[in-house]
């Protein structure tokens, strides 16, 4: 597919760029109405975009370096540009939180929590992207609602490799939608945060669920790629298992503490 914007850009950086733009708009006006200074919350908002962008290449540079197989595109035709993977970049944005709220003083985790739907936001413009981008396809399928990609894009120039379709064939094979079925993971993971949003949680409690849903949703969609990653198959279970821990260990917590004031709260006064 690989459409280019003004027959230079390709659309698929365009929506990266949404959605990092999107995200530090958005993210100045989130810090300064849950009370953070909006000057710093934007350079926070900026870094933390950064370590998304950095941790997805620095997973495909890893997964490139250790299984070149993984990657269907031919050496030749690679840029600079080529090869991302998400995962990386929310293990790194998790590393970097702290850090970067520490060099800003900001209280990390309460504004963690404020900033984590722009994550989930920036994912719907990312997933997009890679649906126009025609890369991250899913594997054959016969459902009412696989598609079948135009000649040129990158499920076709695939599946023409693999001597599944002729060269004078004008569409690829129907094939899942992964890129929309992680769109749609996305959506359910915002419409949760923002939910949450309307409501007292422990500090960090929201980068948890966001943790516990990313990695889960990518754990049970990556199987329906085409291409595998071997990385991504090793890295996003466990994550998913760590991120699943940590969150029932907090909404213990919750519980717990939900619990103890009740108690007090009924107790006979004198």
């Amino acid at each position: 597919m690989h459409p280019l914007l003004f027959d230079a850009v390709p659309v698929y950086f365009v929506m990266w760029a949404c959605a990092a733009v999107t995200a530090v708009v958005v993210g100045g006006y989130l810090g300064a109405r849950a009370g953070f200074p909006a000057a710093r919350s934007a350079v926070a908002i900026v870094l933390l975009a950064f370590s998304v962008l950095a941790g997805s290449k620095l997973l495909y540079v890893a997964e490139a370096y250790w299984f070149p197989f993984d990657d269907y595109v031919p050496q030749s035709v690679r840029t600079p540009f080529h090869g991302f993977r998400i995962p990386g970049g929310v293990l790194l944005l998790a590393a970097t939180m702290p850090l970067v709220c520490g060099v800003l003083k900001l209280p990390w985790r309460r504004f963690g929590d404020t900033a984590i739907p722009l994550v989930a936001l920036a994912l719907v413009f990312i997933r997009l992207g890679c649906f126009l981008n025609g890369c991250c396809f899913g594997k054959l399928s016969a459902l009412p609602w696989a598609i079948a990609f135009p000649h040129g894009s990158w499920v076709f120039w695939y599946q023409r490799s693999k001597g599944w379709v002729t060269r004078d064939a004008t569409v690829s094979l129907p094939v899942h939608p992964l890129q929309l079925y992680f769109v749609l993971a996305a959506c359910a993971t915002l419409g949760v945060l923002l939910w949450l949003q309307r409501q007292r949680h422990p500090p960090a409690y929201h980068q948890a669920i966001f943790c516990a849903l990313f990695f889960g949703t990518t754990a049970v969609l990556e199987p329906l790629r085409q291409n595998h990653l071997t990385l991504n198959t090793w890295i996003v279970p466990v994550a998913a298992v760590v991120a699943a821990g940590n969150l029932y260990g907090r909404a213990r917590g919750v519980v717990a503490s939900v619990g103890s004031r009740s108690a007090v709260e009924s107790s006979p006064r004198c």
